[in-house]
């Protein structure tokens, strides 16, 4: 984790509780995966900008949930994830916020070959040391930034959607411009707080509350195409829906126009 300085968010609660918080929610989203190492205490004050005592006091309570345990000599390991959060089907709400990207202007384009260890070859369904095209978007609206989204592609997709030149249109799109069939899709809509890394892209700090949208794109095989993850700052997003009373599956409920 960087060492870089940021403002705790703005949230009316202690800066102890905004730790506490942000540490939990990098647990439980799987930024700090189970058997990941927390940053040393040193890098943990400057991130957040406050005290040992105040980081000690947040570690010791996720200690206490059984969430990390210190190991003499070692370091601050995560002990266990949060329970899953509950899947339903927002199939509308998902496709609102995947349309930001629409109706945002691309800032801050980067892209790189990456090559796959242990890690990403399981995130990406491939062998490690297979290569793997990233790159990453600032989303703004005038001047203030929203989102920032990063895209995951196999080599044999990342080589043609590079050639292609598809900044001025979507990863998506450039894909299918490249000849490539997509089959079906899976979306996860979450949410996140701001790590070291996002809250430098959007200029807003640690710890800030963000909507996150997971994409997974295959084939018609159902070979993978893509990968996204898109962070919208969530004190700039809202949804609306518009409701009437009727029946869903037999019962009486509430049923989007």
């Amino acid at each position: 984790m960087s060492r870089t300085s940021f403002k705790p968010h703005p949230i009316g609660t202690t800066r102890y509780h905004q730790v506490y918080v942000t540490l939990r929610g990098w647990i439980s989203d799987g930024s700090l995966p189970a058997g990941a190492q927390l940053p040393a205490e040193h890098e943990l004050c400057a991130t957040f900008g406050v005290s040992r005592i105040t980081i000690r006091r947040a570690v010791d309570d996720l200690v206490n949930q059984g969430l990390v345990r210190r190991l003499q000599g070692k370091g601050t390991f995560v002990e266990a994830t949060a329970q899953k959060a509950v899947s339903a089907d927002l199939s509308g709400l998902t496709a609102r916020v995947s349309g930001l990207g629409k109706s945002t202007e691309a800032l801050d384009l980067s892209a790189a070959w990456i090559k796959a260890d242990v890690a990403l070859a399981s995130f990406m369904e491939i062998s490690v040391g297979e290569w793997v095209h990233k790159s990453s978007r600032v989303r703004a609206a005038g001047n203030e930034r929203l989102g920032l989204v990063t895209v995951w592609l196999p080599a044999e997709v990342g080589k043609k959607v590079e050639a292609s030149g598809f900044s001025d249109q979507t990863v998506l799109e450039a894909i299918e411009a490249c000849g490539f069939v997509i089959g079906r899709g899976e979306q996860v809509l979450g949410a996140t707080l701001a790590g070291v890394e996002t809250a430098r892209s959007l200029q807003i700090g640690v710890g800030t509350p963000l909507v996150r949208l997971q994409r997974i794109i295959r084939d018609e095989e159902g070979t993978l195409l893509e990968r996204v993850e898109a962070l919208w700052r969530a004190d700039r997003y809202e949804y609306r829906m518009e409701l009437t009373r009727g029946q869903r599956a037999g019962l009486p409920g509430w049923i989007p126009d």
